[in-house]
């Protein structure tokens, strides 16, 4: 089935006014596949999950709505639509009926924080998952920045509300996409410019000033929102971009007060990491979904994995694993669902042993492939097997965080065998030449082939059984 992006409007019932409303969305991935509902926030659109949506609908259905008043939606005159968050959640709310949106995780940024807590909380058998970028739900969060809109609030004058007209200016809107960003020129102008293009629409002021003023609801409905995490513990994860003037790193630790089993990650990056930054953000956001949203994966699929598990014909493969290891791995469980996979597997591996790469370099490669297949398994168990190798705890480091080695040679097989697992196999002339210029012939490179290899079919049964990393692999 095609996982072609498609753009969309669709009219959705407004239940306060008893007319309706074109939602704009973008809508990519297999229709039966599990969804993704991404909610934008201020001052932009779904443009700003382009390249988040084409990162994961190779896998997921990703739905990504213009909320009222943004982007290619309807944009109500203000003296005939309440913009409300309570009013924007009832829309995205029949937006999701409209479409047949059942069972979604939910990823958040800055305004979708706020419409999407308040969908989650009334309809909470619906979220399978819950991601927050950058979307705040403690008054930790909030920075000094909202002290002009803070005095909005406590003051509702002409003069107060003016004094916001500051925020809706162009200079404002890039400030929000460059502030806390190490290298700007990484930053698409056509983000800012196309947020700007709908910020100045007539009578789009009087929209963001009303919202302005009414986020002071989202503040006294935080309470709500705590007491639907404790109650419903969804899976949750908060990636945020620790340079953010709005909303401080201290707002996405505090989601462990009410969910401790929240999985927390800072960028590098100010308001929009998915910017500068999609790649690592992306690479985070895969993973959080594979262990908590690909419900036919794991033990659904292949059940308990150990001794029982294993067909009598493996025994023999099983046996020489553990006398390698002292034990057998639980992955190795698992490729022996299918011994002649275990079979292959420990047969490349012993040509891997006896090919012109050394052993080090060896563990480097297949840590390089893991890594870009996003599986943590094969990256602790030859991160470790290099430690034991006598590889230095300098590499040994790198090898689990994923940064550059200090050591030319390894580095470059980590760059080449890197580019084989995410460039499908076609490597580049660049590549080619820098392995070249580390000393490497062609034959280096086939054998980094090999364990490239080696690790797309075992990295494709982890990712099936999800064992849990045997404790001799963990970092210590």
């Amino acid at each position: 089935m095609s996982a072609t992006l498609t753009y969309q409007s669709v009219s959705v019932a407004d239940r306060r006014t008893g007319s309706t409303v074109d939602v704009f969305y973008r809508d990519a991935g297999n229709k039966d596949a599990p969804v993704v509902l991404l909610l934008h926030g201020f001052p932009t659109s779904s443009h700003q999950y382009r390249g988040l949506i084409a990162r994961l609908a190779d896998k997921y259905r990703v739905v990504a709505p213009d909320l009222p008043g943004f982007g290619f939606s309807d944009a109500p005159d203000a003296s005939s639509f309440a913009y409300t968050f309570d009013h924007l959640a009832e829309v995205v709310e029949s937006f999701t009926d409209t479409i047949g949106l059942n069972r979604y995780a939910l990823y958040v940024f800055d305004y979708g924080a706020p419409v999407g807590f308040r969908l989650a909380a009334s309809r909470p058998e619906r979220v399978s998952a819950l991601i927050s970028q950058n979307g705040n739900a403690y008054e930790e969060g909030l920075s000094d920045a909202w002290n002009p809109i803070r005095a909005y609030w406590e003051a509702d004058t002409d003069e107060n509300r003016n004094n916001l007209r500051a925020f809706l200016t162009s200079g404002t809107t890039s400030f929000q996409y460059t502030h806390g960003e190490s290298e700007p020129s990484r930053i698409a102008p056509e983000s800012y410019t196309l947020d700007q293009h709908f910020l100045d629409r007539p009578g789009n002021a009087d929209i963001q000033l009303d919202l302005f003023r009414d986020y002071q609801t989202n503040v006294a409905a935080y309470p709500r929102f705590h007491e639907y995490f404790r109650a419903h513990r969804p899976p949750t994860l908060a990636v945020w971009g620790k340079n953010d003037p709005f909303f401080l790193p201290a707002g996405a630790e505090a989601f462990r007060n009410d969910l401790p089993d929240a999985e927390i990650h800072f960028i590098d990056a100010g308001h929009f990491p998915l910017e500068t930054h999609l790649d690592d953000v992306a690479a985070i956001i895969r993973k959080f979904l594979a262990r908590n949203v690909d419900s036919a994966q794991g033990a659904a699929l292949f059940g308990e994995l150990g001794e029982a598990s294993a067909p009598a014909e493996a025994k023999e493969l099983l046996d020489g694993m553990r006398g390698v290891f002292g034990f057998v791995p639980k992955l190795g469980y698992a490729i022996a669902a299918e011994p002649s996979a275990l079979g292959a597997y420990i047969a490349m591996l012993q040509a891997l042993g006896a090919s012109s790469l050394d052993p080090i370099a060896q563990q480097v490669a297949m840590v390089a492939a893991s890594r870009a297949n996003a599986a943590d398994y094969g990256i602790a168990v030859h991160a470790t097997l290099a430690a034991k190798l006598g590889a230095s705890a300098e590499v040994v480091r790198a090898l689990r965080s994923g940064s550059a080695i200090q050591e030319p040679a390894l580095e470059a097989v980590r760059r080449f065998a890197t580019s084989i697992a995410t460039n499908r196999t076609q490597v580049s002339d660049s590549d080619v030449n820098a392995m070249e210029a580390a000393g490497f012939d062609h034959r280096a490179m086939v054998a980094i082939a090999l364990a490239a290899a080696a690790k797309t079919l075992v990295n494709t049964v982890a990712h099936l059984s999800r064992p849990e990393i045997d404790a001799a692999f963990r970092a210590h």
